[in-house]
């Protein structure tokens, strides 16, 4: 109660899908920064600085998130070429950290319940680059419906009465109960066993909340070992970071002893919000997927455009799908594209529109394709970058062979976003929502 009592120290993790570590760091020299022990691309701030209004937030080079709530995405372990489902993905903190360790590569399964919520998600999926994304909206307690033993990989970061953030904000003690902890706990039941269900043998589930109540967390375990004699938990560990066994009695009732290979993180073991974790895998015998015999869309009149308006490598885009959406071109991966299950909200990244036969291309795109960049590139100084993000318009005078129209601007070597030029000022493209105040 003591430590609950104290404000969280700031942290978040580098999103190296849109540039390099160094490169990242390198623009968070005005912020003192210490490196998490147990994970490369997280840092905490020393001192108060508010990281929502830097360069790199609003590039989506950075992701403010708690410490405890990187660690489930880290033990999932997702790889390049994976199939993997977030159940309960809003607002994208681990949906894009997925997507991170998975290179953007292969299929990931973004899903939210909540129509309310999906406005942060897909803001946050976008922010961050994401094309190997598909987002859909199904309640998670029917998943093995759709997807019987079909993911390598799925995390389920339960809703629940959320008493781990107590410390960023105390309003969650005024909405506290003991019945809102057991209606919860019957939610999370129905989602852990959907959730098996549709996990391949051999596969792995990370199942986490941001709270200590047992009910929420080795009850729900407990029940899914009993109920599923193939359901195995693994160990949970993580160098250089404290956590405890999870607990097998309470209250006078008794858990599975195998709960005790979950983990507890409580706040005064490493000064973070608390959090439980179990990693669980199924046994049996691996199934083949459908493998889609469709064709893979490639629009090649985009493609050549992009490349030869700004002078890009054109094979860089010839991996992915490049398809037409409702009123924007998407980028995706194959994998993404030929998501038929179900239907989706999103899929892949915006690509662009052609206005007299040029193209102008997302902001977010140009982030990640556009840094072999050699024609209609610019680069801006500092004090012109932050009139650029701000959505104002730059005076630049160019001595380059520069044409009017739509251009790559970039700062350090870095793409940055999308202007239009017209000889003597570059109009800033970036979007209002997107603007650094």
């Amino acid at each position: 109660m003591q430590c609950i009592r104290k404000p969280l120290v700031q942290s978040f993790r580098l999103n190296t899908l849109k540039a390099g570590r160094e490169k990242i760091l390198s623009l968070l020299g005005d912020v003192r920064l210490r490196e998490l022990p147990f994970y490369h691309d997280g840092f905490y701030v020393e001192g108060k600085y508010a990281l929502g209004n830097h360069v790199t937030h609003g590039l989506g080079l950075i992701y403010v998130q708690e410490v405890a709530s990187m660690i489930p995405v880290i033990l999932l372990e997702p790889q390049p070429g994976d199939v993997v489902m977030d159940m309960c993905a809003a607002p994208g903190s681990k949906t894009t950290q997925i997507a991170q360790l998975m290179a953007n590569e292969g299929l990931l399964i973004v899903n939210e319940i909540s129509r309310k919520r999906m406005r942060g998600l897909t803001h946050n999926i976008k922010r961050c680059g994401l094309i190997n994304e598909a987002v859909i909206s199904i309640n998670g307690q029917k998943t093995h419906r759709i997807f019987p033993d079909y993911f390598d990989r799925i995390l389920i970061d339960a809703p629940c009465s959320a008493e781990g953030t107590i410390r960023k904000s105390k309003a969650v003690l005024y909405h506290w109960g003991t019945k809102n902890v057991l209606r919860m706990s019957r939610l999370q039941i129905g989602l852990i066993t959907s959730g098996f269900r549709a996990l391949r043998p051999g596969g792995t589930m990370v199942y986490s909340t941001c709270t200590i109540a047992p009910e929420e967390n080795e009850a729900v375990i407990s029940y899914l070992l009993e109920k599923y004699p193939e359901a195995e938990l693994l160990p949970v560990e993580i160098p250089r970071f404290k956590t405890r066994a999870g607990v097998t009695h309470w209250q006078g009732g008794s858990f599975d002893k195998r709960v005790k290979q979950c983990a507890r993180i409580l706040p005064q073991d490493n000064d973070t919000a608390p959090f439980f974790i179990a990693r669980i895998t199924k046994r049996g015998v691996q199934r083949h997927r459908m493998q889609y015999l469709g064709k893979i869309e490639f629009d090649s009149v985009l493609s050549e455009t992009f490349a030869k308006q700004y002078g890009t490598n054109q094979e860089h885009l010839e991996p992915f799908a490049i398809f037409k959406g409702r009123n924007m071109n998407y980028i995706s991966t194959p994998e993404v594209f030929s998501f038929r299950e179900v239907n989706a909200v999103r899929k892949g990244l915006e690509f662009g529109k052609i206005y007299d036969q040029q193209i102008k291309p997302d902001n977010d795109l140009v982030q990640l394709f556009g840094r072999d960049a050699t024609r209609n590139a610019v680069d801006l100084k500092e004090w012109q970058l932050k009139k650029f993000l701000k959505g104002e318009i730059v005076k630049f005078s160019s001595r380059t062979n520069i044409e009017r129209g739509f251009l790559i601007v970039r700062y350090k070597n870095l793409p940055i976003g999308v202007g239009r030029f017209n000889g003597k000022e570059i109009k800033s493209a970036v979007k209002r929502e997107r603007r650094i105040p």
